[in-house]
């Protein structure tokens, strides 16, 4: 039996095409059901990566650890006139979550609050139903904050999640020299004023001891979110509604697939072409030069 090796050459580059391009039709309509593919949330493109990056004046979050991994040849830290807190840090993390089930799901992260015993610090809630959103800022204990980090995510489908850890010893340190100044500087003031002198003198120290006071009660509350007794880290949790991510027909899913893959199959074939010619050419000058040469 004579083999016709043309037909057969034929044969196999059509099959290798054709199985190529059911390979990219395939691949492309699993992808379809992830989820990563679904409708962009309304001016999701110029969102910030959090929402709470755009929020100012927002409760400051901190927590505190103590050194207690040493061993016997580990020096001991340095004094800190803190109780023995070795740092001071504050640690957050941003969580925004996409879903089509929005008021299940934010019963889900409400009842997770709970159950962690945290704290809802700062809420915002809009939109009209189909593109709500919600916003929490949640306060949780240091020593449950990777357990809550680990269930919020199972809430909606993250497309952002990450944690910061920020150093904060030096900050709250700086700001116990500062209340011990300004004790000294409002003792002396006092000092002062129970000394006679003119009524201008006591009114200009009046004045000194009242804004001395107020810089006081500033550092007080700046003293107080370092406070053991308030001790949190935070989760900034971000809740997108997207209803029609579950929506999407199989006959769309199909037709979608088919024209990614013909769209990217072309510009695959333009491009193999494009790789032969020129690998081509380079053969044919390469073999033109070699000819010249041998004549030479």
């Amino acid at each position: 039996m004579k083999i016709n090796l043309s037909t057969l050459s034929f044969r196999t580059v059509f099959y290798s095409l054709a199985g190529l391009f059911l390979l990219l039709f395939i691949c492309r309509f699993a992808y379809s059901f992830t989820g990563k593919n679904g409708p962009d949330l309304p001016g999701q493109a110029n969102m910030p990566e959090s929402f709470f990056d755009s929020q100012g004046d927002l409760r400051k979050n901190y927590a505190s650890e103590k050194n207690t991994d040493m061993g016997p040849n580990t020096p001991p830290p340095p004094p800190s006139g803190d109780g023995g807190i070795s740092q001071k840090y504050e640690k957050t993390a941003t969580l925004n979550s996409r879903t089509s089930a929005f008021e299940e799901d934010e019963s889900n992260i409400r009842e997770t609050s709970k159950a962690f015993h945290a704290i809802i610090q700062y809420e915002q809630k809009s939109g009209n139903p189909g593109h709500r959103n919600l916003h929490l800022m949640i306060g949780v204990r240091p020593e449950l904050f990777d357990s809550f980090y680990v269930v919020a995510q199972r809430i909606g489908y993250i497309y952002v999640n990450s944690i910061t850890k920020v150093d904060k010893t030096t900050e709250f340190r700086e700001l116990n020299a500062q209340k011990t100044s300004l004790v000294k500087a409002l003792a002396n003031l006092t000092d002062l004023k129970n000394r006679a002198g003119t009524i201008a003198d006591l009114v200009g120290l009046h004045d000194k001891i009242l804004d001395i006071e107020r810089q006081m009660q500033e550092l007080g509350v700046e003293l107080g979110n370092f406070s053991s007794e308030n001790e949190f880290c935070t989760i900034r949790f971000s809740l997108y509604e997207n209803p029609a991510a579950r929506s999407i027909s199989l006959a769309k899913r199909l037709f979608d697939s088919f024209m990614w893959t013909v769209q990217y199959y072309i510009l695959l074939l333009i491009g193999v072409a494009l790789a032969l010619g020129v690998a081509w050419l380079v053969l044919v000058v390469a073999g033109k030069a070699s000819e010249l040469g041998k004549k030479v």
